[in-house]
């Protein structure tokens, strides 16, 4: 069985998709370290949940 990805990569991996799409529809949009690095602990938290539901588990309900 494959080892589940880790939600944090993930998070930084969509985030970075995210920006990277902005820029190219002519948006500036410009994260600052901390409101990057916020913003991947709550994607991350979201991928955990989804994780965890997708196996049975009950979710941290954030």
């Amino acid at each position: 069985m494959a080892k589940a990805p880790d939600a944090d990569r993930q998070a930084r991996e969509y985030i970075d998709r995210v920006v990277e799409s902005h820029r190219k529809n002519g948006y500036g949009l410009r994260l600052s370290k901390q409101r990057y690095e916020e913003a991947v602990g709550r994607v991350a938290a979201s991928f955990r949940d989804l994780i965890d539901a997708s196996r049975g588990r009950p979710t941290s309900g954030v």
